[in-house]
This record gives C-alpha cells, sequence and structure tokens, in this order.
C-alpha cells in the first residue's frame, strides 16, 4: 500500500506539472507536436505519419520508434495529447513497483535454496527486506533525472523505463517468455534502445546459464535476443533511418551522429577514436560536467550500484553515448536521453543492496556451532556465549536500518538539490494565467480534418490530425492549409515583424480574419474578414479615461523569470494622455547592468505590442502594456528610460536619474538563480545589509570618513563575499551619507594585485545611470551608490595572495586625493576578495552561452 501510494503520488505530482507546461504553452513543435501528430496518424492505420517541411513524411526520417504505434490506441480513449503525457508519467511510476520487486527477488535469494520454503524463516527475513526495496523504490521516484525525464514534453525513451525494469525482473523470476517480450519491446522503442536490448540478451543468456546447468534454453535465448537486436539496431539506424531522412534533409544518413564534435561524426570515427586517440576519449569524459553526470547517476541510490558493475556494464552503449556527446542536453540529465540509463543505475543498485545485504547477513549470523558442546565450560562462558548469538540476531535489524537510512538520506539529498517537485531546487511550476487559458476557444472552432499552421507554442495543442504545420509553413504548396492559429505574444519562432507581415500578405490574398483576442489570431482561407478586430490588440492595449497632465507616463514595470534556463521577459505599461506625440515621445527603455553597459533596447528586438500597435496607433487614454521578447540578462540589472525629445520626465519616483536617463527599477538574482526586484532596499539605512541578506550573500562592510572642502562626507561600503574568476563582475556597495554630492569631488574604486590597478571606475555615485541625485529613498540624506568592477579576463587563478578592492574621494580637476578625517591615509581597503576558477556551466548555460552571465 505504501508504494501503491508513492507510485500515485508521483503521477499526481507531475502528471500535474506536465499537465501546466502544457497548459502553459511551454511545449512546441518540436517535440511534442510532432511526435503526437505521429502517434495519432498510427492510431489511424499510418505508421508514425507526420508533416514536416511542408510535406507528409515520416517519424523515420529522424528515428525509428515503433512503439509509438504500439500505444497510439491510448488515443482511442482520449484523443488529446494530454493523454500521452500522462502516459509518459504512468510508465515511469510503474517501474518503482518493478524496481521494488526486482530488489525484493534478489534480497530474497540470499537465504539458501532450502530455506526459502520455510515460511519461519522467510518471514523474518522479509520483514526486514521489504523495507529496504521500499527505500530502493521510492529513491527511484526521487531520482531528478527521471522527473526531467517526464517534464521534457513527450518522447518515446522513457517508455523504455519500465520494459527494462520488466526484463531485469523476469529473468530473476525464471521467466523466459516474459524476459523474450519486454527485450523485444524494448528494442521497439527507438533505434538505440536496440543496444540496450541486446545488451538485455547478454544478460538472459548469462543469467539463465547460471541457474539451469543442464539446458541451454535460457542461454540460446539469450544469444538469440541479443543478436537479433543488433541486427535490428543495425537496419533501424544504418537502413531504415537514411532511406527516409534523405527526403527532409538531403543527407541519407542520421544526423545524431554528428553530435560527438572531436570524436568524429560517423559510428566509424568515433569508434576508432578509442583505439587510436585514447587520451581524447579520456579528456572528454573525465570533463567537469560529464564526472557530475556520472555522480548524479549513482548518488540517488547511495552509490549501491557500484556493488554490481556488470549490470551498468550491459548500459554502456547508451551511457556512453550520453556522456561523450557533445550536445550538453545528453550529458547533463535534464532531458529526456537518461531516462533508460537512470533504470539500470537502479537496477545495479538492487543487485548492489541484495550483495551487501548478504555480506551483512552472513556476518551478523556467525555463531560458534559447538559452543552448547562445552562440557568443561562455566556457566558464565555458556552465558556469554548465547549473549553474544543473540546481540548478533538483534543487529540484523539495526543494520536493515542503517542500509534503509543510508539510501533515503542519498535519495532526499538528491531530490533536494536536483528534484524537479515541490521542495526541490529545480522545482519550476509554468504560470498557467487567462491568457493561456483563452486558447480552448481558438482551437474549438478548427474542424477536425482542417489542416492548420500554427506557430510553434500552439502546435502541439492543434497537432491531432493529418496535416498540421509551424506557421508560415503549410501556405504555399505542398502545404495545405486552410486554417491559421497564431499567438504572437508566445514563441513563434520568427520575429515578430516577420509574422506581422506574413499576415497582412494572406489577408491582402485570399485568407480572412475568423476570430481575435489578446493576441491569438484565427484565420481561415475563404473567410471574408480582413480586418483585424479591436479585440486582437488587448494583450498591448486596455483603453480608459486619460489620466494625469503628462503625455505619457511609465506606470508600471514587472519582470517575469523562467528560472531553468534564466530567462526573462520585461514589461513595462504606459499611460498615455492628452499631448502624445508619437513623433517625438515614443518611449525609449533600455536595459543596463549596474557599471551602466547596455544590455537590450527595444531596437535591438521589437516587442510584439510595439510590432502590432506602434506609437502611432496609441489614444489619449489608453494603458499600453510591452512586453520585450525573452531576454538572457546577467546576474544584476535595472530599466532605464531614456529622455526623449518633448518628454520632460516620464517616470514619477524614479529611482535615480539624470538629465538623460531615469532608473524604473532594479533587479538582481540570489545565490540560488531567483530574479528579485531590489528597488524597496535601495535608500534605506543600511540598505547593503538588506541587500546582502536578500540575495543571500555574505559581506565585508567598512567605513570611513573624508574630509572634503565642503565638510566632512562619511561613506559605508559593502562588499559581496561571492565566488569570482577570470571575467566575472565584481560588485560594491557604497552608502554616501550626504544629501547632495559636493562639487570638486569624485569617488574612485579600484581593484587590485600587487599594488596595481586591474580595474577602476570612478566619477559620482552612480545607480546603474550616471550621476545619480536622490529620487525616491525612505531616508533622506544618503546617496547610494553601486559600483561594479570586472575581474580581468587575463588574471590567474590559484595564485597565493588576496585582491584588495580600495575606495577615495579626489579632485578631479587636480587629481589631488580627499584624505581621511582620522589621518588615517587617503583611501579606505573595503576587503579583499580572492580569484578562483570558473563554476562548471550548469545545463542553462551548457546550452545557451547568453545564460552564463547569470550563472549562480
Amino acid at each position: 500500500m505504501t508504494l501503491a501510494a508513492l507510485a500515485l503520488l508521483y503521477v499526481a505530482v507531475f502528471g500535474r506539472l506536465a499537465l501546466a507546461q502544457h497548459a502553459g504553452m511551454r511545449t512546441h513543435k518540436a517535440d511534442l507536436g510532432q511526435i503526437a501528430q505521429a502517434v495519432w496518424n498510427s492510431s489511424r492505420g499510418r505508421f508514425v505519419e507526420m508533416t514536416d517541411n511542408g510535406f507528409i513524411a515520416t517519424r523515420m526520417t529522424d528515428h525509428v520508434e515503433p512503439i509509438l504505434a504500439l500505444i497510439s490506441p491510448v488515443l482511442w480513449l482520449w484523443e488529446d495529447v494530454r493523454a500521452l503525457l500522462l502516459l509518459q508519467v504512468a510508465a515511469v511510476a510503474a517501474g518503482a513497483w518493478l524496481l521494488y520487486a526486482l530488489a525484493l527477488r534478489l534480497l530474497d535469494d540470499t537465504l539458501p535454496p532450502a530455506a526459502r520454503g520455510q515460511i519461519w524463516q522467510w518471514e523474518p527475513l522479509r520483514q526486514l527486506t521489504r523495507p529496504l526495496a521500499l527505500a530502493l523504490a521510492a529513491a527511484y521516484l526521487l531520482t531528478p533525472q527521471l522527473q526531467s525525464a517526464v517534464l521534457t514534453e513527450f518522447h518515446a525513451a522513457p517508455l523504455a523505463v519500465p520494459l527494462i525494469l520488466w526484463a531485469l525482473w523476469a529473468v530473476e523470476a525464471r521467466r523466459w517468455g516474459q524476459a523474450a517480450a519486454a527485450v523485444i519491446l524494448v528494442a521497439a522503442v527507438k533505434e538505440e534502445m536496440a543496444l540496450l536490448a541486446a545488451g538485455l540478451g547478454v544478460w538472459v543468456a548469462w543469467r539463465g546459464a547460471g541457474v539451469q546447468r543442464r539446458g541451454l534454453g535460457p542461454a540460446l535465448l539469450g544469444g538469440g535476443l541479443a543478436l537479433a537486436s543488433l541486427a535490428w539496431f543495425y537496419v533501424a539506424t544504418f537502413v531504415i533511418v537514411p532511406a527516409h531522412a534523405v527526403q527532409v534533409y538531403g543527407v541519407a544518413e542520421s544526423g545524431y551522429f554528428r553530435r560527438y564534435g572531436a570524436l568524429g561524426d560517423s559510428p566509424l570515427d568515433i569508434a576508432r577514436s578509442f583505439w587510436t586517440r585514447p587520451r581524447l576519449v579520456w579528456a572528454v569524459a573525465t570533463e567537469p560536467a560529464r564526472l557530475a553526470y556520472l555522480r548524479g547517476l549513482l548518488a540517488p541510490y547511495g552509490f549501491l550500484s557500484l556493488l554490481a558493475p556488470e549490470l551498468l556494464l550491459i548500459s554502456a552503449p547508451v551511457l556512453l553515448a550520453n556522456l561523450l556527446s557533445a550536445y550538453p542536453a545528453q550529458y547533463y540529465g535534464d532531458f529526456h536521453y537518461s531516462a533508460p540509463v537512470v533504470v539500470y543505475f537502479a537496477a545495479a543498485a538492487a543487485l548492489g543492496l541484495a550483495r551487501l545485504w548478504r555480506v551483512t547477513a552472513a556476518r551478523l549470523n556467525r555463531t560458534s556451532s559447538s559452543f552448547q558442546h562445552l562440557p568443561a565450560a562455566s556457566s558464565l562462558t555458556m552465558a556469554a556465549a548465547a549473549l553474544a548469538r543473540n546481540s548478533a540476531t538483534a543487529l540484523r535489524p539495526l543494520a536493515a536500518l542503517a542500509i534503509g537510512l543510508w539510501i533515503a538520506g542519498w535519495a532526499v539529498g538528491s531530490y533536494a538539490a536536483a528534484g524537479r517537485g515541490p521542495g526541490g531546487a529545480a522545482y519550476d511550476p509554468p504560470p498557467v494565467d487567462a491568457h493561456h487559458r483563452l486558447l480552448a476557444r481558438f482551437t474549438a472552432q478548427l474542424p477536425r480534418d482542417a489542416a492548420v499552421t500554427a506557430t510553434a507554442a500552439v502546435h502541439p495543442h492543434v497537432s491531432l490530425r493529418r496535416f498540421v504545420y509551424q506557421f508560415p509553413i503549410g501556405l504555399e504548396p505542398p502545404g495545405v492549409a486552410e486554417w491559421a492559429l497564431l499567438d504572437v505574444t508566445t514563441a513563434t519562432d520568427m520575429a515578430p515583424g516577420d509574422v506581422r507581415t506574413q499576415v497582412e500578405a494572406m489577408l491582402a490574398g485570399g485568407w480572412g480574419v475568423v476570430d481575435a483576442a489578446d493576441g491569438f489570431l484565427l484565420l481561415r482561407k475563404g473567410a471574408a474578414a480582413k480586418v483585424i478586430p479591436e479585440a486582437f490588440y488587448s494583450f498591448a492595449r486596455r483603453p480608459g479615461p486619460v489620466e494625469g497632465e503628462s503625455p505619457l507616463r511609465l506606470a508600471a514595470v514587472a519582470a517575469s523569470d523562467w528560472p531553468r534556463w534564466r530567462q526573462t521577459q520585461v514589461t513595462s505599461e504606459w499611460q498615455v494622455g492628452r499631448g502624445f506625440d508619437p513623433a517625438s515621445m515614443a518611449p525609449q527603455v533600455t536595459l543596463r547592468d549596474p557599471a551602466g553597459n547596455l544590455l537590450h533596447r527595444f531596437a535591438d528586438a521589437t516587442p510584439p505590442a510595439l510590432v502590432w500597435l506602434p506609437p502611432a496607433a496609441w489614444q489619449p487614454g489608453d494603458r499600453i502594456r510591452i512586453t520585450t521578447l525573452p531576454l538572457y540578462l546577467p546576474r544584476a540589472w535595472g530599466v532605464v528610460v531614456e529622455a526623449t525629445p518633448g518628454l520632460a520626465q516620464p517616470v514619477a519616483g524614479a529611482l535615480a536619474g539624470n538629465a538623460q536617463a531615469a532608473l524604473a527599477a532594479l533587479y538582481g538574482r540570489d545565490r540560488t538563480g531567483d530574479l528579485l526586484r531590489l528597488d524597496g532596499l535601495i535608500g534605506q539605512r543600511d540598505w547593503g545589509v538588506r541587500l546582502g541578506a536578500a540575495l543571500g550573500v555574505p559581506l565585508t562592510t567598512a567605513r570611513a570618513e573624508f574630509a572634503t572642502p565642503e565638510g566632512r562626507l562619511a561613506a559605508t561600503a559593502w562588499l559581496p563575499q561571492t565566488p569570482l574568476w577570470p571575467g566575472a563582475p565584481l560588485d560594491l556597495w557604497l552608502d554616501w551619507q550626504t544629501a547632495a554630492w559636493p562639487d570638486g569631488v569624485a569617488a574612485f574604486v579600484h581593484l587590485r594585485r600587487e599594488g596595481e590597478n586591474q580595474d577602476q571606475q570612478d566619477g559620482a555615485p552612480r545607480l546603474v545611470v550616471d550621476d545619480t541625485t536622490p529620487a525616491n529613498f525612505v531616508d533622506r540624506g544618503h546617496l547610494p551608490d553601486w559600483r561594479q568592477l570586472r575581474v580581468p579576463e587575463t588574471a590567474q587563478t590559484g595564485q597565493p595572495g588576496a585582491w584588495p578592492v580600495v575606495i577615495g574621494l579626489y579632485d578631479p580637476a587636480t587629481g589631488a586625493r580627499v584624505p581621511q578625517a582620522d589621518g588615517s591615509g587617503d583611501e579606505l581597503v573595503v576587503g579583499t576578495v580572492e580569484i578562483g576558477t570558473p563554476p562548471v556551466p550548469d545545463q542553462a548555460c551548457a546550452l545557451i552561452a547568453a545564460a552564463c552571465a547569470a550563472q549562480p
């Protein structure tokens, strides 16, 4: 009952997350949309057929996955892609029961064969081994790599998980027919799974030969399965895929062998590298990220898998394919690629657990067989011998408890560090808002047999049909699209301007509008309406009464973040008033780092709102909502409104500013990577302490007082003690106790090494923008100052000694330093920093170079 409850909880939690990802439009044509279409077509008798590049193609251009046809009847019961998402979660959850059964059978084998039929010996053992098997099954459910697999849209690979466990259990149970069926199904999952099936065939032969010494049945069966699986791998990979790939890619080969970088781009070249360049292979395999991948596979099971290396060995083809790939998604464990490999580590842990338990139980069961036959022994000796025997028996439950706690501790720790569910470090529930829920209104209007072209995030919601394309594919022959469903606010895989240009061309031709709202646009070939209705623009405009006297005013700033990829979208809302002139008053928003460096501006990638509703279309009373495309920003940044001709001050109560720009919002990431808004902390007394607490960083604090010509100027400095490496930014927060910056004085901040400046930043106090003036601070009389230096790219790591961070004041006209009031010198050493090695890139950084700037 406990295991059933855990499995049901797993389905409930991760099924809900998988469905929420789909509802929140975080699934796409690649891969859910195209795989779901292949499954649906298979359920209608068209084996893994799909539309690709505008014509009818087949899933076999990339992979050979007969399992998709075998699971297709699920769509007879519920014709919805969500059925596939739930099936994937349920399949992985079912593996927990199979692992439990496998572990229990292996643990039962610790009894001698003659004792296994004696309940008085078997049942006490089961009372100890059931919790151990349960702990292993729970560890399986807590494994982060499996959770990532079921939350990576939908793929065939996770379906192999229960099949592999079924095969391994059937071997131990001597159910050779079931073992053969399971191995065949594993080979049917995907072409490379045939290599795992071959390994399972070898396992059948080896384990079968070991238990049936007089018969070669299992051995022959296993050998036959291994040979058949290898033959199927060859046919699928080198015959079927190339034959179909040529029609889509123009090349008669599988493109996945090109993922191995310096090791080669063909199976022969890769295999040759093992013999001709072993040092290169070793260097690749032992990169920090790849070693972390192996640790991540071992840790959830308390490293017990290492006690059964032979079981890990039969997973080597796929394990090495992941480990040596040049594509980070394969060796970081955050995608579906690792799901079949995890099973072998779990099963090896079960076998290793059985071996550990056998040794432990044997040691605790050792007793003197002759102590009862010691006629000359005293009663004290006899009592001591009895006590020793009883103590050994009593230690067995304690040993079982210790092993169970060992497994549980590692499993919980692994989940806490990388789990994708509640309480896990990678928990990332997708938001589902009114816009996402509105999609159902549009999909309901599509005829079930209609040929549809849709934008990338809409595609999987309409993919269960014979003809479905990713917009704008399908509009021209050989495409036959008659309907188009677009969402201009989510992923389109096109520039917003290109989407609008395509829509305008469609409306100028034979297409018309059927429905539109909040950025969704439903078009049909032959529809009469040629004008996009006003409701479409509600994603960007909300009409209302005229407020205030300003022709244009920034009303609000917000940021939404996808923590997994550190992908941020910034939204600014503008209130349009009387006298607004779009030619001279259009908003100019930039994103800048604390040093003032430009990170992004609207002109770099025009937001959809400005494409579809440019300032010339704005009316007095409109509330305009402008959301950027997804951006990759550094750890700290600000939203800056640049001054425009004819618009004096569009930002009321700005954090800081000057005649050219105003800081409207300030954001930063804490040590875990979560994005925080920092506005409310800046300007308060001891704001640096508050900021450090919010971001979770320790601080070095220093204070000084300088004797300027206009009087004493006190300063408090906070140096965050964060890891630094060559090229990394170094932040310093300063609070100058004055209401106005004195004339003829500039501050300097230096990063030094052996007395020489390595980087510096001079000038008046700044908060993202230059020449900051107090604006909206809670505690007047304090000027906040955020300086950001950068460690030189040429800095040597691991050198002894520290890098001091120094501040002071000087006269920019003469260069003369301003002394400290206490006569202790003309500069203050705030603290020192050490330069270490760069962190191992995480998944986001490894796949998207721009995401590295914000890596925790």
